[in-house]
């Protein structure tokens, strides 16, 4: 049978080259995650890689017997697994359970010992169904679009899961058979996947899922019973129930805003007196897809930008930079607002209408906008601020329609809870500069971390918080937001960006 060689990592493996098959899908089925933020229809441009030398798109090339296809190396950084404080253990258990936060982008297993509620090992990585595409939607239509796609993604998902618990209980020196339990909060989709449940009622209006987990389903994974954080919609799920469980803000008075944004931009605003939620397509873009030199906050991306008579940043992970991750893009983003070379409307300008002192950072694209230069390697294009733009107008717009339901203004917000390894990095100044966050919230913004991993740990330590979730889901109203008249004119006002 043909073949192939890959190269990674200073390793070199042979694996089977099937016919008619594209070079990312024979990635995929030899177990390699490589970027491929579009789910491989050739628009994203991540999935580039040398193959006998000369880059290509590995969704596009059809490679040939003997070729040699070199890797890059495997992504380092640091997996956000930080939580706010957790319950006290229940007594008069034995053996120990996992916590998991179910993520798009990442996945983190943390180990409990169920006799004494002592933390035991956490091991993370990123998902590995990161080459199906960066976001729920790319791998929605993965399945739609392939007889297997559903038991493929949902095999690639449960077996990184297994192998992470495996290595946490290897870790802490306990045997399989010592694990009573595993929880798991994600979004609705990755739920639905990791389960094996269909995803089409997820795809289109009105966007019904199969299951929102609201009862305990009999799901195991290697003989280990599973249970799931429940979900409110399609696009609001357990991560968001696990998110307010383990922040607490159903106890809190008053209204207080809860935002999880990633590829997509889950919020709710509420308190004591229940919730109003709702999800915005905020595309991957806060992620570091769909920008030009957009990356996850892995090695090497650019994730603080400031200026200081030059442009100062700081690097993941240290050495050169690579590309920019969400939390960069905001703060450059915000930088060139400030000092003018971004306009308002969101034009970036060419060297010859930006301020005399940055046209040196500045090229002249093909259709007469700028391309400003952080590094020789990494730019950002008018493209780039145009994704941004569409991505931060559609979390001030949920905001907004959220607030108008609750028939409150911004300054009547009691706190702003940021959820999330991108809520975590990302700098509140840029993110109100660039008009995302309400200006008025300024003072009473909140980081918590991964809250999705602390409220399946809560769950894992003291199952009488499962009945606090459940209440807490059966007391969160959804918003749909697709066709609503006030969503298309809130996203509309927000595309521009506030004045500086």
């Amino acid at each position: 049978m043909s073949s192939i060689q890959i190269e990674q990592n200073g390793r070199s493996r042979t694996i089977p080259l099937p016919a008619d098959e594209t070079l990312l899908s024979v990635l995929r089925r030899a177990g390699y995650s490589i970027p491929a933020a579009c789910g491989g229809k050739g628009r994203c441009g991540k999935c580039r890689v040398p193959v006998n030398g000369v880059p290509r798109l590995a969704c596009r090339v059809y490679p040939a017997d003997g070729d040699t296809v070199t890797l890059p190396e495997s992504a380092g950084g640091t997996i956000l697994t930080g939580t706010v404080p957790l319950p006290a253990c229940q007594p008069g258990r034995t053996g120990c359970a996992a916590a998991v936060d179910l993520g798009t982008t990442t996945v983190v297993v943390r180990l409990y010992d169920l006799s004494s509620g002592a933390e035991l090992a956490t091991c993370s990585g990123w998902n590995a169904q990161a080459p199906y595409g960066a976001d729920v939607i790319s791998r929605i239509q993965y399945t739609l679009e392939h007889p297997d796609g559903l038991h493929e993604l949902s095999q690639r998902i449960r077996a990184q899961v297994w192998a992470l618990v495996s290595d946490a209980l290897a870790r802490s020196g306990r045997a399989p058979d010592t694990l009573r339990e595993i929880t798991l909060a994600g979004n609705t989709v990755m739920q639905h996947l990791f389960a094996g449940y269909s995803v089409g009622g997820i795809a289109a209006a009105p966007f019904r899922p199969e299951t929102l987990f609201a009862v305990p389903g009999g799901e195991t994974l290697h003989g280990v019973p599973v249970r799931f954080a429940p979900c409110v919609a399609g696009y609001v799920g357990g991560d968001i129930t696990a998110g307010l469980l383990a922040a607490g803000l159903a106890e809190l008075p008053g209204e207080n805003l809860f935002l999880d944004i990633g590829t997509n931009g889950e919020m709710a605003l509420g308190g004591r007196g229940g919730f109003v939620c709702c999800a915005v397509a905020s595309g991957p873009a806060f992620e570091g897809a769909g920008i030009t030199c957009g990356m996850p906050g892995v090695d090497g991306a650019v994730s603080r930008v400031r200026y200081d008579r030059g442009f100062l940043y700081d690097v993941i992970g240290g050495g050169e930079p690579k590309g920019l991750c969400g939390s960069g893009l905001l703060d450059l983003t915000a930088v060139l607002l400030r000092l003018g070379v971004i306009a308002p409307g969101g034009r970036l300008l060419p060297p010859e209408d930006a301020p005399a002192p940055l046209r040196r950072y500045l090229t002249r694209d093909d259709d007469g906008n700028g391309r400003f230069h952080l590094t020789p390697e990494v730019f950002l294009t008018a493209a780039d601020v145009r994704n941004l733009q569409l991505a931060k107008a559609a979390v001030a717009a949920g905001i907004r329609v959220l607030l108008q339901q609750r028939s409150i203004t911004p300054e009547q917000i009691g706190g702003v809870y940021l959820a999330g390894g991108f809520g975590s990095y990302l700098d509140p100044e840029s993110a109100m500069a660039i008009g995302m966050l309400p200006r008025a919230c300024a003072g009473r913004l909140h980081t918590l971390g991964n809250t999705a991993l602390a409220g399946a740990a809560a769950l894992t330590l003291a199952p009488a918080q499962w009945q606090r979730i459940w209440d807490i889901s059966r007391a969160c109203g959804y918003l749909e937001l697709s066709g609503r008249a006030d969503f298309a004119a809130a996203f509309t006002d927000n595309l521009s960006f506030p004045q500086p």
